[in-house]
């Protein structure tokens, strides 16, 4: 970023619009793969880079505070063989914002940054860590592990109001009309549109009512980890149909039928209900890979 050239590749498919990548996007994956591999070496690890760039070795270790919650571990969790993992990993979730935020020098855009990395077992979420370099001064990570609470924020447990929070640049006719129908049944007050799938959850986390995302642009990576963490909170993750997301090692990555995540505070279901069905019978729910 200081030097100006994120070095960036767009990955979109011909006609399918603008998929940027840049160095940290394949320097972050490559070091979370290599740090995951060399303590298990029998994971499966599917990040969103099909290619990565190999960066200086970096000190890495562990937080003891993991270590803390193995009292509250299920038996369970504890007799998972890492065979039967699967871990999730966005390096970079918001590459749009940094590339904006260089290009504009807006560096109010890299609060929406994340890096996510889920950790699924029988295909559905069991721990799920949201970094946020740029929260404040030091950033902050945001991390759950099923069972054992969520660290690093407070979840908030109500709101006055129902702020819905969605896509800033992949709006599109179906996302404006699931919206509608929930600001006409008052379980959207106001709209916010931001950046990444990570950066959406945690606004979620912290007082918004729900995250909606109509459309089938969202993938596994994006959705693992903070699906973990929110239901830690005592939140959902589902599609716009209200069926779970699952991840197993074969699935398809793309969440073809859109997401909705909703707070403790408010009735998930209602938020489906109210979604019109034909938005819905766009959206169908496909498992295996194409």
């Amino acid at each position: 970023m200081a030097g100006g050239d994120l070095k960036i590749i767009d990955k979109a498919e011909q006609g399918s619009g603008y998929d940027p990548q840049t160095e940290a996007d394949r320097r972050a994956q490559f070091c979370i793969v290599q740090s995951l591999q060399q303590r298990f070496k029998n994971i499966n690890i599917i990040g969103e880079e099909d290619d990565t760039t190999a960066c200086p070795e970096l000190e890495s270790g562990f937080s003891e505070d993991v270590l803390l919650t193995d009292r509250l571990l299920s038996n369970e969790l504890r007799e998972i063989k890492e065979s039967e993992v699967v871990v999730w990993v966005d390096p970079l979730d918001g590459t749009s914002e940094v590339a904006l935020a260089v290009k504009n020098k807006n560096l109010a855009l890299l609060e929406q940054v994340t890096v996510l990395i889920g950790v699924a077992y029988k295909g559905r979420p069991v721990a799920g860590i949201i970094h946020q370099p740029y929260h404040a001064d030091n950033g902050r990570t945001v991390w759950a592990i099923r069972g054992c609470g969520v660290h690093g924020l407070a979840p908030a447990t109500e709101n006055t109001k129902k702020i819905v929070v969605t896509t800033r640049s992949h709006l599109s006719e179906s996302v404006s009309s699931a919206l509608d129908a929930l600001k006409h049944q008052n379980l959207a007050d106001s709209v916010e549109k931001v950046g990444g799938a990570g950066f959406k959850v945690l606004k979620v986390l912290e007082g918004c009512a729900a995250y909606v995302f109509a459309s089938a642009g969202c993938k596994k990576w994006d959705t693992c980890a903070v699906e973990a963490v929110l239901s830690a909170a005592g939140g959902r993750l589902t599609d716009i149909s209200g069926r779970d997301i699952r991840y197993e090692p074969d699935v398809q990555v793309n969440n073809t039928g859109g997401v909705l995540a909703t707070a403790s505070w408010v009735a998930h279901q209602e938020y489906i209900n109210t979604i019109p069905q034909e938005i819905k019978n766009n959206l169908p729910e496909i498992v295996s890979k194409k």
